[in-house]
């Protein structure tokens, strides 16, 4: 499977996800995310896509600058929307095309390192597929009328070791 397609993929889970959650469960602190809420967790994988996709068309991908809108965190129908619609931009990303990315260690200094699109799809893909196991985790506990994919938040080595031991 090509990166765009697991991306497209891991869309569709958190999609099929969130057209289930009411806005007051999207809303609700999870003591099990330390009162974090399941909305922060998508806004959060939402944004690293939209960072990528801004990155590409400027030159410089720089995570730690995302907006972090907060109508992303209170609105499931909205963030629905913006994952699509990063979905339909996908296609045009041309996976070769080489960015830099700014880097996050602390301090003042924010060096910048040369990348391609495509390992940096490879890394929005693999940050969104952690988080998801998060997510989940809440979905367990707190929400379990929501019917998410078995491997929702499970990654893809994982799912290959489970065929190979029958499980």
């Amino acid at each position: 499977m090509q990166v765009n397609n697991a991306i497209l993929a891991v869309v569709h889970q958190i999609n099929h996800v969130l057209d289930q959650l009411e806005p007051h469960e999207y809303r609700c602190q999870l003591p099990e995310f330390e009162g974090s809420t399941l909305g922060q967790h998508f806004r959060h994988i939402l944004e690293f896509f939209q960072c990528l996709e801004k990155g590409v068309h400027n030159g410089t991908v720089d995570y730690a600058g995302r907006e972090r809108n907060l109508l992303y965190e209170d609105n499931p129908g909205l963030t629905a929307s913006a994952f699509q619609s990063f979905a339909e931009a996908l296609p045009l990303l041309d996976i070769s095309h080489v960015v830099d990315v700014r880097a996050e260690f602390g301090g003042l200094e924010r060096p910048s390192y040369s990348s391609t699109v495509g390992r940096e799809l490879m890394f929005v893909y693999d940050h969104a597929i952690h988080h998801l196991a998060i997510i989940k985790i809440g979905l367990l506990c707190h929400f379990p009328h929501v019917q998410a994919d078995k491997d929702l938040g499970v990654s893809p080595s994982t799912i290959k070791a489970r065929v190979i031991r029958g499980h």
